[in-house]
């Protein structure tokens, strides 16, 4: 890694590379950019220099800014705290600053954010970015990935659904979280339309996990949380979105199945999901899982 500051002489730049052993002709070098006269043309920044680099591509490097860029991954599913802590690891502001950002009312409307902070909004990709970029800069970098795959198409067809933005991201988001696999997403989304639809609680774990970061299962006492967030107690979506839905999960959501599913339980190995109409046939799936997964664990045990 080399640091060019601005106003650095050509020479002091190769002699410093030539001190980290990068390059072993630093005179080579300079001779290329007096006969070229490139000399005053290298530019400030990071760059990353590789001993086997040959000269030409080394002063190239310099003057046509292939600067080094830091690499920051958003997985599917990250919360905006998460988001935060990895920007601030990078050394992209500061953890408060990062989280007051993701809520400031002025950001948001700049943003076009139809909600309270950029949760849900922070599409899930590897953005890289240069030293000295703003987390306000990489934020934004985020919100419009996330814009060019909600394009305007999918936006009406939620709307003829009778959905909101807002609450299309937040439906994706609880998707996300419940899917343990990209298949299962469309009738997934399916079961929660279905459950809104008919105006019964969604009664999903996630949502009262996000409540609750540091838990990853629920207790008995967490369903009686008193928060919008708890879909227990309460009908219709939470507030907010409560995860930031990658493509898959968005998808799922503007192109769902057209099932009649009421309710879904995960073979707890993460692979695929049980669908069943009436509760009797959920609680019937349930039992099996647990039979099934008990004979399982005797297996392992025996083993």
């Amino acid at each position: 890694m080399l640091k060019v500051s601005h106003g650095a002489p050509l020479r002091v730049v190769v002699q410093a590379l030539a001190r980290k052993g990068a390059i072993s002709s630093p005179e080579t070098v300079i001779l290329w950019s007096d006969v070229l006269g490139l000399a005053r043309s290298i530019r400030e920044g990071e760059y990353e220099i590789s001993p086997g680099d040959r000269p030409y591509r080394i002063l190239w490097n310099l003057i046509s800014g292939q600067k080094y860029y830091r690499k920051l991954t958003v997985p599917e599913g990250f919360s905006i705290t998460q988001v935060a802590a990895r920007m601030t690891h990078l050394g992209i502001g500061s953890m408060d600053e990062n989280l007051e950002l993701m809520s400031d009312p002025g950001f948001l409307q700049i943003l076009r954010i139809p909600s309270t902070s950029l949760e849900g909004y922070l599409f899930p990709n590897t953005y890289y970015f240069s030293r000295g970029s703003t987390s306000r800069e990489v934020l934004s970098m985020m919100v419009s990935r996330f814009w060019r795959v909600m394009t305007p198409e999918w936006r009406d067809r939620l709307h003829g659904e009778g959905l909101t933005l807002n609450q299309a991201v937040t439906l994706a988001s609880i998707v996300q979280k419940e899917s343990g696999t990209a298949k299962d997403m469309p009738m997934i989304a399916a079961v929660f339309l279905n459950r809104l639809h008919q105006g019964m609680k969604l009664q999903s774990d996630p949502t009262v996990l996000y409540l609750l970061p540091h838990h990853h299962h629920l207790r008995a006492g967490d369903l009686r949380i008193d928060s919008a967030y708890n879909t227990y107690l309460h009908e219709g979506l939470p507030p907010t979105p409560i995860s930031n839905p990658g493509i898959e999960a968005l998808r799922a959501i503007v192109f769902p199945k057209v099932v009649p599913y009421l309710y879904f339980v995960s073979d707890g190995h993460g692979s695929a999901s049980i669908f069943s109409r009436t509760l009797q046939e959920h609680d019937r799936a349930i039992r099996r899982l647990m039979r099934k997964n008990h004979g399982d664990f005797e297996d392992q045990a025996s083993q």
